[in-house]
């Protein structure tokens, strides 16, 4: 609690920050108890502090809103307390949910401390979405008893205790309310005191969630837009969004990391002087240094929390002032110097030195950390010769400011050049501008490696400062970077946790710098020259440095990953490489995700406040990038890339992965290079577009990114990306089906390199990629070789002849015995021949096979649902949404045919008898999840299933094979989800090299989405020519793993267009889960299927016996996804291979 009074800020600084509050102590008037014209306060400086679950408040008897909203806000339940009258009286806010349309707001004294508050009143007015403004409250809220007009048309004054229920509006109209804002007055006639609150700001009671980071960015932009800006003002709103963002976090993790992410990127901004500094009304500079005190004190506890927001505040404390030291001591200081040492102030006579009297003016009235580097080289300036060139080279090298810079520093007392200078050569004042650069430093130098080890001083315990300090007389030592770890470790207990805003404060100012220390050392490392032992330890170091505080759980699972992988490293070990290369992985995997997260987090916030602030527009393009790079987390990236080279090298591997090897079967493909993303070639019109790229010839295309849910347009004859993409995603089965050949590349200098060469050449090459050293070579290719190589050859092999369907079945739900062609897809009918087999195949093979219990919705049942009178209004939508579709002569027409089509099926009303029927056979089947849960349930999904008919890739896919809408039919597999410990798919023919009759299988943690859905990272991959002969080729690095929160049924396609002679269909159409999944980021450092090698083998031999007696039995390769669950594994769909 930060026990400030009234009397802490200047007259001027209360009106600023109060906008015109104070007008009223001079303008009370009497008025008439009814409504007034409206008017509108400023509400400058507004605050709401850190608060807590509210408690329960009596309701007051007064009339309810009973208004229906269209888009009801959520009311966030909250309390906090605020100090006035120096401290001594404890006023508590309390703000909740009456019912869904209505808000309770008290206000009252909790604790008097033997001060007389019996006629305490409180001055009041609310302010409404999108405005500041305090406003006159609307004609619907019944006021406080005892409440009288103000008199100036706005305000209101009500006698504590304080209660009035507020009316919630709909989300979006202009009329919503967002805040009661208040101040607590004793009133005295002409002598009446206005009670500030201990922080200097009005108490404010926020209704519903403002603090996402749209709002925030929203006001924000205002505040910039209506111009006369500068960082006092925006201190000041500052403190009063921290304590809401916080109020937050609790209830709406999103929400709160989205406003803190907002207020990082807006102080962020200015700091970096891309916003104006120094514009708008002056301040005393006391009153600066209070509101950088009180902000920074703020943040700092916010910046304890251990989540995204926490991590957010401390970037955001890495751009904040300490605040403090002494509020006078800035203005006074700089005055004593002048006179003590004969510089002319005002009308005092002597030294005339315009320089003086300049950056004099400017700190009377708006110091900031420019002022620092300005002092800085002031005193290089005197140290020389008088050249005052000296003072703008040293302030443009060290302090990064220019002379256009100081020009615009137009504060002060008639100071309408802003710092000009030139300065007279005073070197006697030397010393005491020596002195005054402490003074500055005191408020301002909060992250200055020395100074924050001096503020700091006070949270050590002395055994703790003495190694602080000889770590600083040694600062450049070798040994520095590992000190420096163990030192922040130690330092943790003074802010994690900490409730003292001062101790968090100091305590995590002096964290900071130490890592910013740290990774002035690791950057300054010749990283090429060192050798590779050394340069695993320094990423060691580099990621414990991290994990201490700027790291989400990605990078510290990645932190203890690679500590593991480290203490273990065995260059001439090929295990050590394979564990050494997936750690690698993983590591650089997690370090992108956090960096993009906050790229993503930051970037709109950025340009619309930035274009506000008519910021460069290039800085606001590149602030994102501009975070990134500045992230503490940022020195990893050149680690791990030289790691990454050295591994590879130790062990021998290339590159490059193949995924699809071509038309040929060989690594080899030849087309004219063209570099542009395959998700940019998608769609009816990708056929036209790609003939368009090339004049007609195949083509190579390089594609830096893909999904994994892309087709491969006819026309395409290989695709090369940096992308990891798993052998059973959708790219990937389409690449093989199409024969186009799919090649990846783990190396950022091999794929700088071949983009640089193919890109040179226009005409045709020939492209090899080597299957088994993952290397590639690029030569000379001719028009003859590049007519066999396009996707579009091995497609016309043969054409695509959809299952017949029988749309008469009379049933909602089939049973697997009556999974029959015809009734069901593929999909069912493969289920159910898995169902019937398993026990045999754990006869001969001797592992627990098991298949998951289902249902299935027969074909025609979407055209049954569609018939229902009830639903005759989504019918004519689909009718009218296919009409357009067929209509469609370009992208976006398609793409709104398609959406319309979807939000269609989607409005379908359930037919009476289908949920009992549902119910009904899966009791029978033993289905019991299904048997005993609601419609509510499943019967979105099962829509959902239907709508994905009409997704783009499936559409497009029905358009390049000319398969009409309508004879595509789908029913849908209701499938109990099995729990799985590790999921798998494999190929029981390798699909990489058909000559091998090798089993090839890929497996990861968790549920199969992030195996099938082509999620980043690799999967354990081996092949086995038996199940004793099992070679792992690959060890895991996938970032995240599924597992299932509940007992869950999925819902999946199952249309007559899979699992085809010459088209494998998986991946067109989409499923969905009854229930949700969670999401985590897989902990590899003790797990089994990265470390233990018997673990790998022995799976891998008990997966490659089932999929080879599988094929034997089902008489052809198969294409198989399970799960393993203990001992047990499950087998979940199989489907002839396509090879």
């Amino acid at each position: 609690m930060f026990a400030l009074s009234q009397s802490s800020f200047s007259k001027s600084a209360r009106n600023s920050i109060g906008g015109n509050v104070r007008q009223h102590h001079h303008q009370h008037q009497h008025a008439s108890s009814s409504r007034y014209t409206a008017g509108a306060h400023s509400s400058g400086f507004r605050h709401s502090p850190v608060v807590q679950a509210a408690t329960t408040t009596a309701q007051p008897s007064v009339q309810l809103n009973t208004a229906q909203n269209s888009q009801p806000r959520k009311i966030r339940a909250i309390e906090f307390a605020k100090t006035v009258k120096g401290g001594a009286v404890n006023v508590r806010v309390n703000v909740k949910p009456v019912n869904a349309d209505n808000a309770l707001i008290t206000i009252e004294v909790a604790d008097a401390n033997g001060e007389d508050t019996s006629n305490l009143a409180v001055h009041w007015a609310i302010t409404k979405e999108g405005s500041d403004d305090w406003q006159v409250p609307p004609e619907n809220i019944t006021l406080p008893d005892g409440s009288v007009p103000f008199g100036d048309g706005i305000a209101t004054r009500t006698p504590l205790p304080f209660s009035i229920v507020v009316p919630t509006n709909a989300v979006g109209d202009e009329d919503e309310i967002a805040s009661l804002v208040a101040i607590v007055v004793k009133p005295g006639g002409g002598d009446e005191e206005w009670m500030h609150a201990d922080d200097g700001v009005p108490f404010v009671a926020p209704l519903g969630a403002h603090m996402q980071g749209s709002t925030l960015i929203k006001k924000f932009a205002r505040m910039e837009r209506d111009g006369d800006m500068n960082n006092f003002k925006r201190y000041c709103t500052a403190n009063e969004t921290v304590g809401e963002i916080i109020a937050a976090a609790d209830e709406d993790a999103g929400m709160a990391k989205g406003g803190a992410a907002a207020l990082f990127t807006w102080i962020r901004m200015a700091e970096t002087r891309a916003l104006p500094l120094y514009e708008g009304h002056n301040y005393q500079t006391k009153d600066m240094v209070h509101v950088s005190e009180v902000l920074a004190c703020k943040v700092a506890l916010a910046a304890t929390r251990s989540d995204e927001t926490g991590r957010l505040f401390r970037l955001l404390m890495g751009n904040l002032p300490r605040g403090g030291g002494g509020g006078d001591d800035i203005r006074m200081g700089i005055l004593n110097v002048m006179r003590d040492n004969g510089i002319k102030e005002g009308h005092r006579p002597g030294i005339e030195c315009k320089f003086i009297q300049q950056w004099h003016q400017k700190l009377h009235s708006s110091t900031t950390p420019d002022d620092v580097a300005i002092c800085e080289a002031y005193l290089h300036f005197l140290r020389g010769s008088g050249d005052w060139n000296d003072f703008w080279w040293h302030l443009n090298e060290y302090g990064n400011l220019t002379q256009e810079d100081l020009s615009k520093m137009k504060v002060g007392w008639k100071n309408q050049d802003g710092i000009t200078g030139p300065a007279v050569h005073l070197p006697h004042v030397h010393d005491a501008f020596v002195w005054f650069r402490g003074v500055l430093r005191q408020t301002h130098s909060g992250i200055q490696l020395d100074r924050a080890n001096e503020f700091a001083h006070w949270v050590m315990d002395e055994g703790l400062q003495h190694e602080m300090n000889d770590m600083l007389a040694n600062r450049n030592e070798w040994w520095v970077p590992g000190k420096i770890v163990e030192l922040r470790s130690r330092l943790q207990h003074s802010w994690r946790g900490q409730e003292d805003g001062y101790a968090a404060r100091d305590a995590l100012h002096l964290d900071i710098a130490l890592e910013r220390h740290f990774r002035g050392m690791i950057e300054a490392m010749d990283v090429d020259a060192m050798s590779a032992d050394d340069v695993a330890d320094t990423l060691r170091l580099a990621l414990e440095s991290g994990a201490l505080a700027s790291s989400g759980e990605a990078m510290c699972l990645a932190s203890g990953l690679w500590s593991r992988i480290n203490a273990e490293k065995n260059w001439g070990d090929a295990r050590w490489l394979s564990v050494a290369a997936s750690g690698l992985d993983f590591v650089a995997l997690a370090l992108e995700e956090e960096m993009d997260s906050l790229a993503r987090l930051v970037s709109p916030a950025s340009v619309e406040i930035g274009r506000a602030g008519k910021a460069d527009e290039s800085y606001i393009v590149n602030f994102g990038e501009e975070c990134v790079r500045g992230h503490p987390l940022f020195v990893c990236s050149r680690l791990i890339q030289a790691l990454q080279r050295s591994v590879r090298q130790s062990a021998g591997i290339g590159p490059w992965t193949v995924v699809g090897a071509g038309v040929n079967g060989d690594g080899t493909a030849t087309g004219v290079p063209v570099n542009q993303l395959l998700d940019t070639l998608q769609g009816p019109a990708a056929t036209a577009a790609v003939q368009e790229l090339a004049g007609g010839s195949p083509v190579v295309l390089i594609s830096e990114t893909l999904d994994g849910l892309e087709d491969i347009p006819p026309g395409v004859a290989a695709v090369l990306s940096k992308s990891g993409v798993d052998l059973l995603s959708h790219v990937a089965l389409r690449a093989r089906q199409s024969g186009a050949l799919l090649a990846t590349c783990s190396d950022d200098q091999y794929w700088d390199a071949l983009v640089t060469s193919l890109t040179a050449t226009p005409s045709p090459v020939r492209v090899t990629v080597d299957i088994s050293t993952g290397t590639v070579d690029v030569s000379e290719g001719d028009a003859v070789a590049a007519a066999t190589s396009s996707s579009s050859a091995k497609a016309a092999a043969g054409a695509v002849s959809l299952s017949p369907v029988d749309t008469s079945i009379s049933s909602w739900a089939v049973a697997p015995a009556e999974y029959a062609p015809g009734v069901v897809g593929g999909k069912s009918s493969n289920l159910a021949t898995l169902a019937q087999l398993a026990s045999e195949i754990s006869s001969m093979t001797g592992v627990d096979v098991r298949v998951p219990q289902s249902i299935a919705m027969p074909f025609g049942s979407l055209e049954r649902t569609l018939a229902m009178p009830e639903n005759a209004d989504a019918s004519s939508a689909l009718d009218e949404a296919l009409a357009a579709l067929d209509a469609a002569t370009d992208n976006d027409g398609t793409l709104s045919a398609l959406a319309n089509a979807q939000n269609a099926v989607l409005q379908l009303q359930m037919p009476d008898g289908l949920a009992a029927e549902v119910a009904a056979s899966a009791q029978t089947a033993g289905l019991t999840s299904l048997a005993s849960a609601s419609s509510d349930d499943w019967w979105p999904a099962v829509r959902q299933v239907w709508a994905s008919k009409w997704n783009l890739r499936a559409h497009s896919s029905r358009v390049a094979l000319g398969v009409a809408e309508a004879d595509l039919q789908m029913a849908v597999l209701l499938m109990e989800v099995v729990p799985s410990d590790y999921a798998f798919v494999l190929h029981s023919r390798n699909p990489v090299n058909t000559d091998d009759e090798s089993v090839l299988g890929e497996v990861v943690v968790g549920l199969g989405e992030t195996l099938v859905g082509n999620h980043p990272g690799s999967a354990m991959r081996f092949t086995a020519a038996t199940p004793e002969q099992v070679i792992v080729a690959a060890l895991p690095s996938k970032l995240e793993a599924m597992k299932m929160m509940e007992s869950s049924v999925i819902c999946r396609s199952d249309s007559n267009g899979e699992d085809l002679e010459n088209f494998a269909g998986a991946g067109l159409y989409d499923s969905f889960m009854t229930n949700g999944v969670s999401t985590h980021t897989v902990n590899y450092a003790n797990e089994p299927l990265l470390w233990d090698a018997s673990f790998c083998t022995s799976l891998g031999g008990k997966l490659a016996g089932v999929a080879k007696t599988l094929e034997t039995l089902l008489g052809a390769p198969q294409d198989i996804e399970g799960a393993v669950v203990g001992d047990v594994v499950y087998l979940l769909q199989a489907r002839p291979q396509q090879l």
